[in-house]
Protein backbone atom coordinates (compact mmCIF):
# COMPACT_ATOMS: atom_id res chain seq x y z
CA UNK A 1 0.00 0.00 0.00
CA UNK A 2 2.81 2.13 0.56
CA UNK A 3 4.56 2.11 -3.00
CA UNK A 4 0.41 3.15 -4.35
CA UNK A 5 0.51 5.79 -1.87
CA UNK A 6 3.81 7.41 -3.36
CA UNK A 7 2.63 6.51 -6.82
CA UNK A 8 -0.93 8.55 -6.21
CA UNK A 9 1.46 11.02 -5.09
CA UNK A 10 3.45 11.62 -8.27
CA UNK A 11 0.49 11.57 -10.32
CA UNK A 12 -0.71 14.20 -7.83
CA UNK A 13 2.23 16.17 -8.76
CA UNK A 14 1.43 16.11 -12.52
CA UNK A 15 -2.12 16.86 -11.87
CA UNK A 16 -0.67 20.19 -10.11
CA UNK A 17 1.74 21.24 -13.03
CA UNK A 18 -1.53 21.35 -15.18
CA UNK A 19 -3.47 23.20 -12.68
CA UNK A 20 -0.96 25.20 -12.22
CA UNK A 21 -0.15 25.97 -15.79
CA UNK A 22 -3.63 26.82 -16.75
CA UNK A 23 -3.77 29.27 -14.00
CA UNK A 24 -0.35 31.07 -15.35
CA UNK A 25 -1.50 30.93 -18.81
CA UNK A 26 -5.53 32.11 -17.93
CA UNK A 27 -5.80 33.49 -14.66
CA UNK A 28 -7.44 37.12 -14.86
CA UNK A 29 -5.27 38.96 -12.75
CA UNK A 30 -1.66 39.34 -13.75
CA UNK A 31 -0.90 40.80 -10.34
CA UNK A 32 -0.54 37.01 -9.07
CA UNK A 33 1.33 35.61 -11.90
CA UNK A 34 4.79 35.27 -9.94
CA UNK A 35 2.38 33.18 -7.03
CA UNK A 36 0.57 30.98 -9.31
CA UNK A 37 4.85 30.51 -11.15
CA UNK A 38 6.19 29.94 -7.71
CA UNK A 39 3.65 26.96 -6.96
CA UNK A 40 4.23 25.68 -10.40
CA UNK A 41 7.79 25.62 -9.31
CA UNK A 42 6.90 23.57 -6.30
CA UNK A 43 4.92 21.47 -8.33
CA UNK A 44 8.06 20.60 -11.19
CA UNK A 45 10.75 20.40 -8.11
CA UNK A 46 8.41 17.66 -5.92
CA UNK A 47 7.87 15.65 -9.50
CA UNK A 48 11.50 15.52 -10.16
CA UNK A 49 12.46 14.67 -6.71
CA UNK A 50 9.59 11.49 -6.32
CA UNK A 51 10.83 10.30 -9.85
CA UNK A 52 14.34 10.15 -8.94
CA UNK A 53 13.01 8.36 -5.67
CA UNK A 54 10.03 6.11 -6.91
CA UNK A 55 11.91 4.44 -10.11
CA UNK A 56 14.61 2.81 -8.17
CA UNK A 57 11.81 1.28 -6.24
CA UNK A 58 10.16 -0.45 -9.76
CA UNK A 59 7.23 2.68 -9.57
CA UNK A 60 6.51 3.93 -13.50
CA UNK A 61 6.87 7.70 -12.95
CA UNK A 62 5.76 8.94 -16.86
CA UNK A 63 6.49 12.63 -17.66
CA UNK A 64 3.13 13.07 -18.74
CA UNK A 65 -0.02 11.75 -17.81
CA UNK A 66 -3.31 12.43 -20.20
CA UNK A 67 -5.85 11.47 -17.58
CA UNK A 68 -3.59 13.48 -14.64
CA UNK A 69 -2.80 16.35 -17.25
CA UNK A 70 -7.12 16.78 -18.39
CA UNK A 71 -8.65 16.45 -14.66
CA UNK A 72 -5.84 19.43 -13.76
CA UNK A 73 -7.28 21.37 -16.75
CA UNK A 74 -10.62 20.62 -16.15
CA UNK A 75 -10.50 21.74 -12.12
CA UNK A 76 -8.70 24.80 -13.17
CA UNK A 77 -11.25 26.29 -15.51
CA UNK A 78 -13.88 25.34 -12.95
CA UNK A 79 -12.32 28.48 -10.77
CA UNK A 80 -10.51 30.43 -13.07
CA UNK A 81 -13.64 33.39 -13.42
CA UNK A 82 -13.02 33.36 -9.83
CA UNK A 83 -11.83 36.58 -7.86
CA UNK A 84 -8.07 36.24 -5.71
CA UNK A 85 -9.96 36.39 -2.42
CA UNK A 86 -12.98 33.69 -3.26
CA UNK A 87 -10.61 31.52 -5.19
CA UNK A 88 -7.96 31.46 -2.07
CA UNK A 89 -11.01 30.89 0.58
CA UNK A 90 -11.90 27.90 -2.48
CA UNK A 91 -8.46 26.44 -2.35
CA UNK A 92 -7.57 26.04 1.52
CA UNK A 93 -10.92 24.30 1.62
CA UNK A 94 -9.78 22.27 -1.19
CA UNK A 95 -6.03 21.33 -0.37
CA UNK A 96 -7.13 20.64 3.61
CA UNK A 97 -7.30 17.17 3.38
CA UNK A 98 -4.71 16.70 1.10
CA UNK A 99 -2.28 18.50 3.40
CA UNK A 100 -3.86 16.34 6.76
CA UNK A 101 -3.67 13.03 4.67
CA UNK A 102 0.07 13.24 3.66
CA UNK A 103 0.80 14.73 7.00
CA UNK A 104 -0.76 11.94 8.69
CA UNK A 105 1.10 9.25 5.91
CA UNK A 106 4.85 11.07 6.98
CA UNK A 107 4.06 11.01 10.38
CA UNK A 108 2.62 6.78 10.03
CA UNK A 109 5.13 5.64 7.61
CA UNK A 110 7.80 2.72 8.35
CA UNK A 111 9.39 2.62 4.92
CA UNK A 112 10.70 5.26 3.17
CA UNK A 113 10.32 8.38 5.47
CA UNK A 114 12.24 10.85 3.33
CA UNK A 115 9.77 10.60 0.52
CA UNK A 116 6.56 10.77 2.34
CA UNK A 117 8.26 13.68 4.88
CA UNK A 118 9.22 15.26 0.80
CA UNK A 119 5.35 14.90 -0.10
CA UNK A 120 3.80 16.13 3.60
CA UNK A 121 6.43 19.29 3.28
CA UNK A 122 5.22 20.40 0.02
CA UNK A 123 1.44 19.68 0.59
CA UNK A 124 2.07 21.53 3.93
CA UNK A 125 4.03 24.74 2.27
CA UNK A 126 1.10 25.23 -0.50
CA UNK A 127 -2.01 24.76 2.39
CA UNK A 128 0.94 27.71 4.66
CA UNK A 129 0.80 29.79 1.63
CA UNK A 130 -2.77 29.78 0.88
CA UNK A 131 -3.29 30.21 4.93
CA UNK A 132 -1.25 32.97 4.92
CA UNK A 133 -2.76 34.71 1.63
CA UNK A 134 -6.33 33.91 3.20
CA UNK A 135 -4.99 36.30 6.00
CA UNK A 136 -3.75 38.65 3.62
CA UNK A 137 -0.11 38.42 4.67
CA UNK A 138 2.56 39.91 3.06
CA UNK A 139 4.83 37.04 3.63
CA UNK A 140 3.33 34.24 1.75
CA UNK A 141 5.15 34.14 -1.36
CA UNK A 142 8.07 33.88 1.23
CA UNK A 143 6.01 30.53 2.38
CA UNK A 144 7.01 28.79 -1.39
CA UNK A 145 10.20 30.98 -2.07
CA UNK A 146 11.35 29.24 1.14
CA UNK A 147 10.34 25.97 0.08
CA UNK A 148 12.10 26.47 -3.57
CA UNK A 149 15.07 27.58 -1.89
CA UNK A 150 15.44 24.79 0.11
CA UNK A 151 14.48 21.70 -2.23
CA UNK A 152 16.75 23.80 -4.65
CA UNK A 153 19.76 24.16 -2.71
CA UNK A 154 19.39 20.22 -1.38
CA UNK A 155 19.24 19.39 -5.02
CA UNK A 156 22.42 21.71 -6.19
CA UNK A 157 24.48 20.19 -2.82
CA UNK A 158 23.42 16.64 -4.48
CA UNK A 159 25.83 17.70 -7.28
CA UNK A 160 28.78 19.00 -5.14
Amino acid sequence: MTLNHLHNAYLGELYGISFFTTFIEQYSDPHHNNKWQALLDIEIITAKKLKTALIPLGIACPDYDQKMAQQGIQDANKWLHLPWVTLIETMVTWVAPYQQRYQQQADNTQQHQEIFNLIADHENTIYDFLVAEQAKSTESLQILQHFIDSHTKQQNDAFL
